[in-house]
């Protein structure tokens, strides 16, 4: 099952599926502060992507101690058939404001992705179940996001993925998606 919508040169799509044995430049996997593995998504990703990963994020937490919440940093993609991944700090839902953090995360995933030139992008729901957000509120804060990003600031950006792990997810997106053309 598959949907998309065209925004200016950018197609968005969402479908049910695999999300580590994708072909994109860049995913985006949700992480805490400390770049540390937690969470089924994170852990299967970095176990699938190889030490290498885990490496580059240390690195990076040596320098910037934490990830502030709606904050993204990139390393390589390691084993993976991705290029890229963005690590984004992802809000719960009991922090404050937690809507405004997660449109701040997909922003920055958004944006660090096209400021280094790639076209194409995959995201989980960020925050999705394991920190108290549910796939309504990703859809609702996440598409509209990724809209305004592509019709104001986009340049590079072709194509916007979001896999979802179930039908239910698929039709809360679903409905988000075919009232933003």
């Amino acid at each position: 099952m598959v949907n998309t919508i065209q925004l200016k040169n950018t197609m968005i799509e969402i479908y049910v599926g695999e999300y580590i044995n994708t072909e994109y430049d860049v995913m985006v996997i949700p992480s805490n502060s400390r770049l540390l593995p937690s969470g089924e998504l994170r852990c299967n990703i970095l176990r699938a992507a190889g030490s290498k990963v885990q490496v580059e994020c240390n690195k990076i937490i040596n320098k910037m101690l934490t990830i502030p919440v709606g904050h993204a940093v990139m390393t390589t993609g390691g084993n993976l058939k991705t290029k890229y991944i963005i690590h984004v700090a992802g809000p719960k839902l009991n922090m404050p404001k937690p809507g405004k953090k997660l449109a701040l995360a997909t922003w920055n995933s958004l944006k660090l992705a096209d400021e280094t030139g790639l076209n194409s992008i995959l995201f989980p729901p960020i925050s999705n179940e394991m920190i108290g957000f549910n796939a309504q509120i990703c859809a609702d804060v996440m598409l509209p996001t990724i809209k305004k990003y592509i019709l104001e600031k986009n340049q590079n950006i072709r194509n916007v993925t979001i896999v979802l792990e179930n039908l239910p997810d698929y039709k809360n997106f679903e409905k988000v998606l075919n009232g933003l053309g």
